[in-house]
């Protein structure tokens, strides 16, 4: 199994997007999304704790609870207690029976989760085009990207402890070109295309 990770802005997505074309892949955010919603049981777990903020549907309102969290180290931790182990059960649940797959996991290093994967996939950019990236297209103010991007490790250090690193600062035909050669190298390719 892959553990696909990098900082944001990197280009997670883009990369599992492309290797959901070869295998299945499982998105944790989206995974996360789903706890969150009304009825869903990370709300009603974190309905426990005071602090963390809920829509009038009853969804827990995630920007406003990320940005409590990173605000406040307890929080972050009472959050994560909740919810990291909802996570992984959903994603042993869902790697049954699958031979070959991966899972995409935002604070892989960062939550100790390394050894859970049997090969790490990074993806990794400049700092420069992570954060245009940011402000582009999730609406971050170029302080708060950074300010962001502090809480997670060192996208060097990221890259230093994984299997194979994906460089995304050019066209999405350069990142397929370089999973497809990952896929080879891993001996997953044949398995899968053949």
């Amino acid at each position: 199994m892959i553990g696909l990770t990098g900082s944001m802005g990197a280009g997670k997505s883009a990369a599992a997007k492309i290797l959901a074309g070869y295998i299945p892949v499982l998105d944790l955010d989206a995974v996360n999304a789903g706890l969150l919603e009304a009825g869903g049981e990370g709300s009603r777990l974190l309905g426990t704790y005071a602090w963390v903020p809920f829509s009038e549907n009853g969804a827990v309102d995630r920007s406003e609870m990320a940005a409590r969290m990173f605000a406040d180290p307890v929080k972050r931790k009472q959050a994560e207690g909740i919810l990291h182990p909802l996570l992984w059960n959903a994603m042993e649940d869902w790697i049954q029976d699958k031979p070959v797959c991966a899972v995409e996991v935002p604070l892989l290093f960062e939550t100790g989760s390394a050894d859970r994967f049997d090969s790490i996939w990074c993806v990794t950019c400049r700092e420069s085009t992570a954060i245009d990236r940011l402000i582009r297209w999730r609406g971050f103010t170029e302080a708060g990207a950074r300010e962001r991007l502090q809480y997670q490790f060192p996208a060097e250090k990221k890259a230093r402890a994984s299997d194979v690193v994906l460089h995304n600062d050019g066209t999405l035909d350069a990142l397929r070109e370089q999973i497809e050669v990952a896929l080879h190298q891993e001996g997953i390719y044949e398995c899968v295309i053949h």
